[in-house]
């Protein structure tokens, strides 16, 4: 690395360290607690207890995580633009970029690690305050040496549905969950993580990718017109093979931290409204014997 770079990388970064400890970055909110001890109160079923504590305390961390990350986001982007394109290619990459592509991976994980856990926490519930409710869930294996079928997020987030659905407090709590990693946001984030996942995706900042499109489309002939043209019509039940040019437009990196963070806020409510859920569900659970 030449002496312009490193000098570039150290002014930079100084600059970041004045920004974020004397900044006001987004989002704001204070940190989520872990005021998790009114479970230990609670008459559960063998490690219940322990199961929802856990995955409580795990979802905490991912959210209070997200925020920070966010922050920092925040930080580097007011930094870095005043710089031309070369160095704030330079600082994106040594700084920034694998931040972003977390934050931006963060709210179809969420959404999962919501259902997921809100899944858990009321099945155990439902086992203490439920006579009839069977420890079983749907994709558990049936028989021995059976394996669990992989339900899709649908079926998934439908399971948790019926779990919960005699609880007032699910309709806002499933509300909430359907905002994360909605249409919309995928739109906005150019459909980032799910790119990213399973083919190639769009660049942070600069350049395109996938300049050239593989796509199966409905067959076409030259057909001729009554005046001696032709036009292309369809050929009825057949499909071929086009190439065209595409390309992916890079992200722009201020847009996407604005349209990722509304989405850690959507995240935040689906939190509380979790809780409250939680909390309801808490209310019908006989208290430990001292």
């Amino acid at each position: 690395m030449d002496d312009n770079i490193t000098n570039l990388l150290r002014a930079a970064f100084e600059a970041y360290l004045a920004r974020l400890n004397g900044g006001v970055l987004e989002p704001s909110d204070n940190y989520l607690p872990y005021d998790f001890d009114a479970l230990d109160k609670l008459q559960w079923r063998t490690f219940g207890n322990e199961m929802v504590k856990d995955e409580l305390r795990e979802i905490t961390n991912k959210l209070n995580y997200w925020q920070s990350s966010l922050k920092r986001w925040h930080a580097w982007n007011a930094v870095i633009d005043p710089y031309g394109v070369e160095y704030a290619w330079e600082l994106r990459r040594e700084f920034l970029e694998a931040r972003a592509h977390h934050c931006l991976l963060q709210p179809s994980a969420i959404r999962d690690t919501f259902t997921f856990v809100a899944t858990n926490a009321m099945h155990q519930v439902r086992l203490v305050t439920s006579k009839d409710y069977r420890d079983f869930l749907e994709g558990d294996p049936t028989i021995p040496n059976d394996k669990p079928k992989q339900l899709k997020r649908s079926q998934k987030e439908k399971r948790l549905a019926d779990l919960i659905s005699f609880w007032p407090e699910s309709s806002s709590f499933l509300s909430s969950l359907r905002k994360i990693d909605d249409e919309a946001y995928r739109r906005e984030s150019g459909d980032y993580r799910n790119l990213n996942s399973h083919s190639i995706g769009p660049r942070l900042g600069i350049g395109v990718t996938r300049a050239l499109v593989r796509s199966m489309v409905q067959a076409e002939q030259m057909t001729e017109q009554p005046d001696g043209t032709f036009i292309p019509t369809p050929i009825p039940g057949k499909m071929s093979v086009s190439y065209a040019l595409g390309g992916a437009e890079p992200l722009n990196m201020e847009k996407a931290r604005i349209a990722n963070l509304e989405q850690y806020r959507c995240a935040r409510e689906c939190f509380a409204n979790y809780r409250a859920l939680l909390t309801a569900g808490l209310t019908s659970m006989p208290q430990v014997s001292l």
